[in-house]
């Protein structure tokens, strides 16, 4: 589990980041650049130890789940706001929570209420006082996101292929169906300056790369369940790094959401 906490932390960082120095760049050029630069650097690794042949169908579903989750949370935080975005792909271990007790799998209590608890943090840090603002279509892309990062979780469980080998592809299958948008936006990507190519360079590494490969390697040996509820410290990691490098001081409501969200995964630990 400390490798998807240390991807959590990471994703933070970078949500704290973002409004520093992504602001200029729209999700139809910084989106196709993220999986295009990150495949390009993950390539080698696929070329040279290659998958084994039986787990190419299921690499190529993460690979389409990992676009889908990436896809739907811009066209969410387009269509609504980032925190209803945020919050709403952080639905996940709540819709594989749902799926595990309609396959008749027994839960402890404690399980179910930590899934609650941190669902009800992640509200309470995110929308908060601020209200629930989306409209039915936003609300259908942040569902779709939640959807898609749950399939991401549960395809990638029990992989054999090396965690950098497997995000290589996925980047790969990606950059493959952003191609086309890559294309008609080239001209914006000449526009971007250097500080521009500083963000994209951040959220290649720090931001896909590194943080994607952790998670691969937690969610292996965990259920996809426990590893999204985890991931959930994402939020609380943005808002503890907002502080120092975004001038934003923590709220009460960041204080007791982020509490709520340690204590919901705190109680799902077996």
């Amino acid at each position: 589990m400390i490798y998807v906490a240390l991807a959590a932390l990471l994703w933070g960082l970078g949500g704290a980041l973002a409004g520093r120095f992504m602001g200029e760049i729209p999700p139809s050029v910084l989106i196709p650049l993220r999986f295009l630069l990150s495949f390009s650097l993950l390539l080698p690794l696929v070329l040279r130890s290659p998958p084994a042949a039986k787990e190419w169908p299921q690499l190529l579903r993460v690979g389409l789940a990992l676009s889908g989750a990436q896809a739907f949370y811009y066209l969410a935080i387009h269509a609504t706001t980032v925190a209803t975005g945020i919050f709403l792909q952080y639905l996940a271990p709540a819709l594989l929570t749902l799926y595990a007790l309609l396959r008749g799998e027994r839960l402890p209590g404690k399980a179910l209420l930590g899934v609650a608890v941190a669902l009800l943090g992640a509200y309470v840090l995110v929308v908060g006082s601020k209200g629930f603002t989306a409209s039915p279509l936003g609300v259908a892309y942040g569902l779709l996101s939640a959807l898609s990062f749950a399939l991401y979780a549960a395809f990638s469980h029990g992989l054999k292929t090396p965690p950098l080998v497997s995000l290589g592809v996925a980047t790969g299958v990606g950059s493959l169906l952003s191609l086309p948008i890559l294309l008609g936006n080239l001209p914006r990507v000449w526009t971007l300056d250097p500080g521009d190519w500083g963000a994209v360079a951040y959220l290649v590494i720090l931001g896909t790369v590194v943080p994607f490969s952790l998670f691969l390697l937690g969610v292996r040996t965990v259920p996809a369940r426990n590893a999204t509820l985890t991931a959930m410290l994402e939020p609380v990691a943005g808002a503890i790094f907002a502080w120092p490098l975004a001038g934003e001081p923590l709220s009460f409501e960041g204080l007791l959401g982020g509490t709520l969200i340690l204590l919901g995964v705190a109680l799902n630990r077996r």
